[in-house]
């Protein structure tokens, strides 16, 4: 009998053990705006009793997932948004969950914080007025889901600085640009200090009478350069007394008043206001010094809103998810609107993440960056791939950004990837320059600092970038590309295949398809289409590339420009053969001081096969210091009739077959899947050359040829 019983409570505890086990392997846990966090979270909506049911917040529904100390579990949250009042951080412990949209829905993680206090309405005038406590932020302002316009004197374009000497940290206005200004310590500047980079600095005092800005710290150039006429255009952001339209505001940081003109006919006292704030949302961290990485987490179908601007550190302390320490890690079908910062940063120390099927809007910041860099230990970020993800009209904080910009990391994917209407950079692949070189990044090396010894150090190397469509960048400043590539690399060969690159600036200096910035090394470049870029291709400083089987047409300016510098080592020896030049407007070839004067450091090793054509103009190739060169190439139509062109491949004629040029195929160009916010992205139909008069009136190019022809 006593048997039996053992038997029998044996029986019973295996079930029960039994039940324990499937329980933890299906716990799921879920959040509600309805929620408590007192209940179990583990039903996805209240019971009838209201006993039990989701949790209210993501903070409670980690340290549940931490205490079933099991891998696997998924957080679901439901629809509505989600206030977040400091970083939700997620550590080692967190490893392996996945924070999820529940089906059907599209909640809201918001780096924001919704004003409920009552605006007062000054007398005779239209300004409302809040106050805050002290110590609050206002980022940016959105009423009832409408961005609004930090107040800016001038209210559109640029004033133009005066040079103090040769400061980085003031500068001289003319007298009556700006009314009286108390608060002028709450003020922003915007600087150009050149027409590829800018500063976003606060004022430290606005001298009315000497007629001098002092800005809070260093724009880290001389703010008025003595050899670039477009440098010192500035805007000043955040003064009470530029609030004089409907629509705009200000935030007096000493007395922590919000100044309002709302919308004709809005009541602000009835509408849903919401200041962004938070700097970084979400934070997934691990701790690689002592080889503890967080692993697996996943975030899927989320939106992410009313982040606040960047803040010490610009992207670590500025973005709307941030990893630093993870491997393996997912950003799945996300939406990333409405930021002060960045969309996703990949920081140093991260291995085999990936976004994909992501969509980036407004965000004020580059929407994707990945960033290692060596001095605190080796790089060791690699293998992360970006994939269709659709990028466009992001821009409204910073305007120096990259869609996609890559810095010290090897290995990564980027492609089938959207992307347009962007002020700057399409793609950017980042090394570095030997004239910034630190001892402390390899302290085993001693000076002299040089390209070819600081190369076994660096990790920009073995990326691929294909697949992407790339169009209408570069649209307010210069100096950079559709894919733009910079600096010493590290051994390994960086590829760009592939791509559909067009609308490339609006035909103005130096807004180019593919561009092979300083040092650019060891990049192979083939099977890519550029359409009405400035510059079809940039071969500026950059050694041992390979160009071939390109296609650059309609370009604005130049063809092809090659110019080598004096920090160049001889000889250079970049290839550029079986590439088709078509219909440019400029110089087939750029010339210039710098093409002359450094032209012994030997830029083109081999430059032949290639076929140029000017709808049957004359055509002088080998010019200048490439009379050696081209001794095959050709001045003919390197397409047959206009169907040779179908939707997806560039198919050339008889007299590109016979230079040895292939046909391009560029079926699966873009987005190769669609989630629910990419699916609205604009889909590449294909190319048809050469282009019709309307397509060609389209190219954004056009803008600047128009006024060229009557000048």
């Amino acid at each position: 009998m006593l048997e039996k019983i053992k038997l029998l409570l044996f029986a019973v505890a295996f079930l029960f053990f039994c039940q324990l086990v499937y329980s933890s392997e299906k716990a799921e846990f879920y959040v509600a705006k309805d929620g408590s966090n007192a209940w179990s979270g583990k039903l996805e909506a209240a019971n009838a009793e209201k006993t039990d049911g989701p949790f209210s917040t993501l903070q409670r529904a980690r340290d549940a997932v931490r205490t079933e100390k099991k891998r696997g579990l998924t957080v679901f949250v439901r629809n509505g948004t989600y206030y977040q009042t400091e970083t939700f951080y997620l550590y080692p412990e967190d490893s392996g969950t996945t924070y999820a949209a529940y089906p059907g829905e599209q909640p809201v993680i918001s780096g924001g914080t919704v004003l409920k206090n009552e605006w007062v309405k000054a007398e005779n005038e239209n300004k409302w007025r809040l106050e805050l406590r002290k110590g609050e932020r206002v980022s940016d302002l959105f009423m009832d889901g409408k961005r609004l316009q930090l107040a800016r004197i001038p209210k559109k374009g640029f004033f133009k600085a005066e040079a103090v000497d040769n400061s980085t940290t003031e500068f001289k206005f003319n007298k009556g640009e700006f009314p009286a200004c108390p608060d002028a310590a709450s003020g922003v500047v915007l600087l150009m200090a050149y027409e590829w980079a800018e500063a976003y600095i606060s004022v430290s005092k606005l001298d009315e009478e000497k007629c001098i800005i002092t800005l809070a710290k260093s724009s880290g150039y001389p703010i008025v350069s003595k050899n670039d006429k477009s440098s010192g255009n500035y805007y000043i952001e955040n003064l009470q007394a530029a609030v004089t339209e409907p629509g705009e505001w200000a935030f007096d940081k000493e007395t922590s008043v919000l100044t309002l003109i709302p919308p004709e006919g809005v009541d602000p006292n009835k509408s849903e206001i919401i200041a962004g704030n938070l700097p970084v949302i979400v934070a997934v961290d691990g701790n690689v010094k002592k080889d503890i990485w967080t692993e697996n987490v996943i975030f899927k179908g989320l939106t992410f809103q009313h982040s606040g601007k960047e803040g010490r550190w610009r992207h670590y302390e500025g973005t709307a998810v941030r990893l630093n320490g993870t491997k393996r890690c997912s950003i799945i079908d996300c939406r990333f609107t409405d930021l002060g910062g960045s969309g996703v940063v990949i920081w140093k120390e991260c291995r085999e993440n990936t976004v994909s099927g992501c969509e980036f809007v407004r965000t004020g910041d580059t929407p994707v960056h990945i960033f290692d860099y060596l001095g605190e230990g080796p790089a060791m970020s690699s293998g992360h791939r970006i994939v269709d993800n659709y990028i466009h009209h992001c821009n409204t904080v910073m305007k120096s950004i990259s869609a996609i910009s890559v810095a010290g990391s090897e290995g990564n994917l980027i492609a089938h990837n959207v992307i347009h209407d962007m002020p700057y950079i399409g793609i950017n692949l980042s090394g570095t320059m030997t004239k910034y070189w630190q001892q402390k990044s390899a302290p085993e090396l001693e000076p002299p600092f040089t390209a070819a010894r600081i190369k076994p150090f660096l990790r920009a190397r073995n990326n691929v970038f294909e697949y992407n469509y790339i169009h209408d960048v570069m649209q307010e400043l210069y100096d950079g590309g559709g894919i733009y590539f910079w600096g010493t690399m590290g051994y390994g060969e960086n590829i760009i295949r592939k791509n559909m690159i067009s609308n490339v600036g609006k035909g103005r200096r130096n807004a180019t398809g593919i561009y092979l910035d300083d040092e650019t090394d060891d990049v192979r470049v083939y099977d890519n289409v550029v359409v009405g870029a400035n510059i079809g291709t940039h071969l500026h400083g950059c050694p041992k590339n390979i160009l071939e089987n390109n296609l650059f047409a309609y370009s604005a300016r130049i063809d092809i420009s090659i110019q080598p510098e004096p920090y160049n080592v001889a000889p250079m020896n970049t290839t550029f053969s079986r590439n088709v030049m078509y219909m440019g407007f400029g110089e087939m070839f750029s010339t210039g001081e710098s093409w002359n004067k450094n032209w012994d450091k030997k830029p083109i090793g081999e430059m032949d096969n290639n076929i140029y054509w000017r709808g049957g103009a004359e055509v002088k190739f080998g010019a200048g210091n490439l009379t050696s060169f081209d001794k095959n190439s050709k001045v003919a139509d390197p397409f047959s009739t206009r169907t040779e062109v179908d939707n997806f491949t560039v198919k050339f004629g008889e007299n590109a077959a016979k230079l040895g040029i292939r046909n391009i195929e560029l079926k699966g160009v873009g987005l190769s899947r669609t989630s629910i916010w990419t699916e609205k992205a604009e889909k590449w139909n294909g190319i048809t050359l050469p282009l019709t008069e309307e397509q060609l009136q389209k190219l954004s190019i056009m803008e600047n040829l128009k006024k060229q022809s009557k000048d």
